[in-house]
């Protein structure tokens, strides 16, 4: 059964969050993303080494330009230093430069020239490669190529930035997408989820499954299957539970009726059927409000025919005259200090099953000296009904369990011991059949208890 007054807003807000979905496409991206830059640091690698590759094979290519020049043009200038000059001012090589160098190191100069560089000077990094200028013709002579490595660097510089942009705007692009599959693919999920949370118990309904076959297909069935369990069980246990508070309460009758024909036999009576007379009474509530339960789970007495407009403040003056003897015999002030015009669409035995499940709480568990005070007031759209007492009040822990069926705090059970705990369970339902909400909070005076009950207002009236 379902507390009147209990929100869905926290399970709508937990649904609400596309946890499930956001993991999935956040792995996908970071999946991809490590991928990414792993086949790029891979990639890079590649390029760097085949650039180097073909930067070397460029300078090696000058250096044998530079040699066949060289055993092309002794042959005519005879010596090597003649030969040197004549082709510093003929061979010429762009965006490097080559020097040669004697025997003992020292750089080889044209006498009236500048140094034996080509015109060109490169700019940025440079790279070197030390070859022979010709073991036979010019034996100990050397040529060192140098030229800059600047190009290889910004073709380097340039993948960076394409990288830099394409793996980030890839993965971005990628996990939108994911989005939007996981999104698709999930759907299914949240179409049971949302009929998961309209499903009542034993009301038949069932999943909506897409494709019996797939993956979400057959954890669905396999969920409707458990329902079709659960339903099962549910109907068998309320036809108990019906039947058995229905068969009970025939006995119990004639057991009571016979206690009393034997109690005025006894005159004033004795205290063993006295004793079992208050046995017999507590054991009839009980089976009353079990074979209530019953019917409210069977969904007896939910038809809105028999509810009919009338005056809630009319139903509470009545109600309190007839608790008024329990009261004045527990030594607790039973008043109503508000009582305006209240009205509302109810079923009058329902309404009154109700006020007398809360009075007879606060006056079970109130002291002697006492008060219990009711106030019902028009709140805008709706009837107010508030019954507050000083009695022993109800802990905060305890509060999100009062309506459960057979739950009862620890110092109500120390209090008394004859309690079912399903009082406040039927005062719940009966509620949430007129289609209102209840409240239980501690009294503003922080001594016992304030029941708060909206029911919706009569807009007839």
């Amino acid at each position: 059964m379902t507390l009147p007054g209990a929100s869905s807003a926290g399970l709508a807000t937990e649904r609400a969050r596309p946890r499930i979905r956001l993991q999935l496409t956040s792995l996908y991206a970071t999946t991809l993303l490590l991928v990414l830059l792993g086949t790029a640091a891979l990639l890079r690698l590649a390029m760097r080494s085949a650039l180097e590759r073909e930067f070397d094979a460029s300078m090696r290519s000058s250096a044998l330009v530079v040699r066949s020049f060289f055993r092309l043009e002794i042959a005519e200038f005879q010596t090597i230093e003649a030969t040197l000059k004549h082709m510093a001012g003929e061979l010429v090589f762009d965006e490097r430069s080559v020097r040669i160098a004697r025997p003992d190191g020292t750089s080889f100069e044209t006498v009236g020239a500048p140094p034996r560089r080509l015109p060109l000077h490169p700019a940025g990094p440079m790279r070197s490669l030390t070859m022979p200028l010709d073991a036979g013709l010019a034996p100990g002579w050397t040529m060192v190529i140098e030229a800059s490595a600047a190009a290889t660097d910004a073709v380097e510089q340039q993948i960076d930035r394409w990288f830099l942009i394409g793996i980030p705007g890839v993965v971005l692009l990628a996990a939108a997408i994911g989005w939007w599959l996981t999104g698709r693919t999930l759907r299914p999920v949240g179409r049971m989820a949302d009929a998961a949370m309209q499903i009542a118990p034993a009301s038949g309904a069932r999943l909506p499954i897409n494709d019996p076959d797939d993956e979400l297909g057959r954890l669905g069935t396999t969920f409707n299957g458990l329902l079709e369990r659960l339903d099962g069980a549910l109907l068998q246990q309320r036809r108990f539970l019906a039947d058995a508070a229905h068969e009970l309460r025939t006995p119990l009758a004639r057991m009571r009726g016979r206690l009393e024909v034997a109690a005025l036999g006894k005159g004033n009576g004795s205290p063993v059927l006295t004793e079992l007379q208050e046995d017999l009474l507590r054991m009839s509530r009980q089976v009353d409000e079990l074979l209530q339960l019953a019917r409210a789970d069977a969904g007896e007495g939910a038809s809105h025919e028999r509810f009919a407009s009338l005056y809630l403040d009319d139903l509470v003056a009545d109600e309190l005259q007839r608790w008024q003897h329990d009261a004045t015999h527990a030594g607790i002030a039973l008043t109503a200090s508000v009582l305006q015009e209240a009205p509302t669409r109810a079923e009058p035995t329902l309404i009154g099953r109700l006020l007398g499940i809360l009075l007879d709480n606060a006056l079970r568990y109130g002291h002697r000296g006492g008060h219990v005070d009711l106030r019902v007031q028009a709140d805008g759209d709706a009837v107010l009904l508030e019954v507050e007492d000083d009695g022993i009040g109800i802990p905060a822990a305890d509060r999100a369990r009062i309506f459960d069926r057979f739950f009862r705090g620890d110092e109500a059970r120390r209090l008394r011991a004859d309690g079912s705990g399903l009082g406040l369970a039927i005062a719940a339902w009966i509620v949430q059949l007129h289609g209102g909400t209840i409240g239980i909070d501690a009294a503003p005076r922080a001594v016992g208890t304030l029941v708060t009950i909206r029911l919706p207002r009569d807009p007839m009236a």
